[in-house]
């Protein structure tokens, strides 16, 4: 590691990472006159070349929050209609995915995590010998997230930790970067058996949110606590359905029990929209 990086990755250590990122959250909800706020849209978009695919509200975006966590038209992102298909939940890159072997997921190249730091309960089990792949958002991509598969939300797991920046070249040089960041983690039970969708919060980023209850991440007091909703308690969703908001960017994990997908062909670095197929899933409930 050359000395800029083992600086850079020393002044993350130290500056209060959680305290800024939530005045910065508060900061992006303060709301700003229509002609500043449409400047501000403008800039940013041709900066980080936001596709003009969304619902603009009536009377316009009233903050810089209502804008990074815009709906899209959803003629934009079609839902892959294919039986027995898992679909990202995101606009995003994807930067790594494969075999979880036994407990060990790939961060970067040299670099492994284990699923029992990234899932600190006994749930991780389910994952052993599985399936990951990981997407990283960019500030231009759409922020909201949507359930791969259809099934039900069976329970979540809210994560205090750190709030490092994701960018590329902290991921590829800091060992386990993801389990020591903030995170939330929503359990769908489907036809595949279990899909964790693991919500990785970041530096800047004000919170996580999730859309099928009122829990979000990023508090001033939080602690750790999973819990798994009693039967009738259990959220439906389909496949496409929305299941949380970023309130500024970050990355998503996706886990796959053993045997439950097979992964289309493509390339880490490829670009994939929401909705699109990432892979075949098997039907575990009938092995």
């Amino acid at each position: 590691m050359n000395k800029t990086k083992a600086l850079s990755i020393f002044i993350y250590r130290i500056i209060p990472k959680s305290l800024i990122s939530r005045i910065f959250g508060h900061i992006v909800l303060i709301p700003l006159p229509q002609s500043l706020m449409d400047s501000i849209i403008r800039w940013y978009s041709a900066k980080y070349n936001v596709k003009d695919e969304y619902h603009i509200p009536p009377g316009g975006f009233r903050n810089f929050d209502d804008f990074f966590t815009r709906i899209i038209n959803k003629e934009t992102h079609p839902i892959d209609p294919s039986d027995n298909c898992a679909i990202s939940p995101v606009d995003a890159r994807i930067d790594q995915y494969g075999e979880i072997r036994e407990a060990a997921i790939i961060q970067a190249k040299g670099l492994d995590y284990s699923i029992r730091e990234l899932i600190p309960s006994d749930t991780y089990i389910k994952f052993i010998w599985g399936k990951f792949i990981t997407l990283y958002l960019s500030p231009g991509d759409y922020h909201r997230i949507h359930a791969p598969v259809g099934g039900s939300v069976i329970g979540y797991f809210n994560i205090p930790g750190k709030l490092f920046t994701v960018q590329d070249w902290l991921v590829k040089s800091f060992p386990g970067l993801f389990v020591k960041n903030e995170r939330i983690v929503s359990y769908i039970a489907s036809n595949a058996g279990t899909v964790a969708v693991c919500k990785i919060g970041a530096f800047n980023v004000g919170k996580i949110t999730l859309s099928y209850c009122g829990v979000w991440a990023n508090r001033t007091f939080r602690r750790r606590h999973e819990i798994f909703f009693d039967q009738g308690a259990r959220v439906p969703v389909r496949t496409g359905d929305e299941l949380g908001v970023f309130h500024l960017g970050s990355t998503v994990i996706l886990l796959f029990q053993k045997d439950a997908i097979t992964f289309d062909d493509f390339k880490v670095g490829d670009k994939i929209r929401m909705g699109e197929r990432i892979g075949t899933l098997k039907n575990l409930k009938k092995k």
